[in-house]
């Protein structure tokens, strides 16, 4: 059975927008930017507060 194309799409829509590759890389980056923020970054942003006596 043939069919006819597809009316209102076209093969650019279909395709994904980018390559395993390249998504691979942005989502290693996203990680390895997340867990620098978890790890490192947030970390010393809480030893850099002042650690006085609680109000009596």
């Amino acid at each position: 059975m043939h069919r006819g194309p597809r009316i209102g799409r076209s093969d650019e829509e279909e395709a994904q927008p980018l390559p395993p590759l390249a998504t691979g890389i942005a989502l290693g980056l996203w990680i390895a930017a997340m867990l620098l923020l978890a790890f490192v970054i947030v970390p010393t942003i809480f030893a850099s507060c002042l650690g006085g006596s609680p109000p009596a």
